[in-house]
């Protein structure tokens, strides 16, 4: 249940990671889509009219208390309004398998009306290239990425990312499932930096990461700042790194990009920064009435600069920086043409 890695080469590192309860990879669920999206992708799909009397369900793949909840919650609260017809929108949760069992309903047992919007969650880049999201959902766009930092507690007594590199043993790091932000962007980092790490998977729950860092049984965990603010915020806390181009004002650390050389910022890149906006994105199943896609589209982007919705989002303490469904389909693009990245990202990521 520990992976360490020293100041070596990637290609060097050594694990021994034991995870507690099996978890169904979104790549394996997608995989076997592709061929039902083609062959579905004339039926189903209603014409496009206004969404008056109808309601629109917005399907998330995670509890209520998750940071990917309460950005569905604010939104719903005002993407109606920019609808024609001024419909009513609810989420519905329809949590397991860190939001794969969400996404199959979504892919095959959700009509293509586009009275159903899934939101997505893609962690690894490896495991998004491998799922041809493309193939079975039209992308309508993302809120962006929200900032990872990296927290130490302070009984571990590492406060810079210097003394984490002269740890005297490697720090013990939290996560509650393998395709998680706590899992993957300390790996990552640690990787790209040269950082020794010790990964300690499986806890049921994110509260469950949280107890065990409160009473020292881990030393460190890796979030988004909005699971930050909506799960974690505690004093007994030092950031150390943040993942983050843009400065973060309550934590002055450096970002990982700054720190790396040329191998580690391509890895942090292609882990990391590019697949921040997929951490939290929207689609409805392909085969949905392209009218009624590009009316989606429209009313996202229109949201997400509504500064009614922007007070509630700030209010929520969650990060706000959108970003369109052109620029994701890019991303993923360019992702898939990393093939020497992806496949040691693989490897990083890889139980063992």
């Amino acid at each position: 249940m520990s992976l360490g890695l020293g100041r070596g080469s990637f290609d060097t590192i050594r694990a021994d990671l034991t995870a507690r309860r099996s978890i169904v990879p979104l790549a394996t669920v997608l995989s076997v889509l592709a061929c039902a999206a083609a062959c579905d992708s004339t039926e189903g799909g209603a014409s496009s009219t206004p969404l008056g009397g109808s309601k629109l369900r917005i399907l998330v793949g995670f509890s209520t208390s998750s940071p990917y909840d309460l950005h569905a919650r604010v939104l719903a609260r005002h993407l109606g309004r920019h609808l024609p017809g001024n419909p009513d929108v609810i989420v519905e949760n329809m949590q397991g398998a860190s939001g794969a069992i969400a996404t199959r309903h979504l892919a095959t047992e959700t009509r293509a009306d586009g009275l159903t919007i899934g939101q997505l969650s893609q962690i690894g880049a490896a495991e998004l290239v491998e799922s041809n999201v493309l193939s079975s959902f039209e992308i309508l766009g993302s809120p962006g990425p929200a900032p990872q930092i990296v927290l130490f507690s302070r009984r571990s007594g590492i406060t810079t990312v210097d003394e984490w590199r002269r740890a005297p043993r490697p720090p013990r790091f939290g996560s509650n499932s393998t395709p998680t932000p706590p899992y993957v962007t300390p790996l990552v980092a640690a990787a790209a930096l040269g950082l020794p790490i010790q990964m300690v998977s499986g806890y049921a729950t994110f509260a469950d990461v949280r107890l065990a860092f409160e009473t020292g049984e881990i030393d460190a965990v890796g979030l988004s700042l909005d699971s930050y603010h909506t799960q974690f915020q505690t004093a007994d806390v030092r950031a150390v790194l943040r993942i983050s181009s843009a400065p973060i004002r309550e934590f002055d650390v450096p970002d990982a990009m700054s720190i790396a050389d040329a191998r580690g910022r391509e890895l942090l890149e292609t882990g990391l920064y590019l697949m921040a906006p997929l951490v939290r994105f929207y689609v409805v199943p392909r085969g949905t009435p392209a009218d009624r896609v590009a009316s989606l589209r429209e009313a996202l982007e229109k949201t997400w600069v509504d500064p009614q919705f922007l007070a509630d989002a700030r209010a929520a303490r969650l990060s706000i920086d959108p970003v369109t469904f052109g620029a994701l389909e890019q991303t993923i693009t360019t992702l898939g043409a990393r093939t020497a990245a992806i496949r040691d990202l693989r490897s990083i990521l890889q139980p063992r």
